[in-house]
């Protein structure tokens, strides 16, 4: 059988041949430590309703993971819950998220966007480890819903990556302050290029809907975005650039 279960408590998933989606049956509430622990097949997996955590080690080094349905009812992830997922490039945090424990995400290189329940937080994780303070202020602002506190914990990371990636948020929710929209400013190339990096053009659009890229930056993008053959994000700066600033010569926009 492919679940090992205690009562409500599912003690160990053993994968089957050819099984690539799990669906944790209804009466599971809650995750022993490891029950997912490195099963290489698992492409998805749906948890049921009324779980609270996702427990120690979970889906550690499951390496295919690709999506994962977690419950509204799930307050806590604990650590290294998804260490090693190295597939999974987006995450649905549930609203009542109160906990993100240390290494939760460690390992996990293409994660690049969290879905909070009031928007789309991007972020690079392939070094989000590097600094434990600002990390320990990252995961708590991933969990935090009070706008003021969310500003706080801004003004207290002083990682350019975190900070800018929240002050850009922020912005976007229509939640920054004057120091907010400062950072986000000064660090619009910074944000721009990295989404750019990460194949994101709706998060390049946000950057450019900011109305922070100005003549004096938008060609510094537009060479990015040639230099690195981002041809979908060319087209955005290109088209941003023609109806917000202009163009001196023409046969700029052939380029690419």
């Amino acid at each position: 059988m492919a679940f090992e279960t205690e009562g409500n408590k599912l003690v160990r998933y053993t994968e089957e041949p050819g099984v690539t989606e799990v669906i944790v049956p209804e009466q599971v509430q809650i995750l022993g430590k490891e029950c997912f622990l490195g099963c290489q097949q698992i492409v998805s997996v749906s948890l049921p309703d009324g779980m609270t955590e996702i427990a120690f080690r979970a889906f550690k080094n499951c390496r295919n993971l690709q999506r994962i349905r977690i419950p509204e009812t799930v307050v806590r992830i604990e650590e290294a819950a998804f260490s090693g997922c190295e597939q999974i490039k987006e995450f649905t945090l549930p609203p009542n998220l109160e906990k993100i424990a240390i290494y939760a995400f460690y390992g996990s290189e293409r994660l690049l966007k969290f879905h909070l329940a009031d928007g789309v937080f991007r972020v690079q994780m392939n070094d989000i480890y590097q600094n434990q303070d600002n990390t320990a202020l990252l995961k708590k602002f991933l969990c935090e819903r009070n706008p003021e506190q969310k500003r706080i914990l801004f003004s207290r990371i002083d990682d350019a990556k975190y900070k800018a990636a929240i002050a850009y948020y922020l912005l976007h929710l229509g939640q920054e302050n004057d120091e907010i929209r400062k950072y986000a400013k000064r660090n619009v190339t910074r944000v721009a290029k990295f989404r750019m990096d990460s194949h994101d053009a709706d998060g390049l659009k946000e950057v450019l809907e900011s109305g922070f890229v100005t003549k004096s930056n938008i060609q510094k993008l537009i060479d990015y975005a040639i230099q690195n053959q981002y041809h979908e994000c060319y087209l955005l700066l290109l088209e941003y650039k023609d109806k917000h600033i202009g163009y001196q010569n023409p046969a700029a926009k052939l380029k690419l």
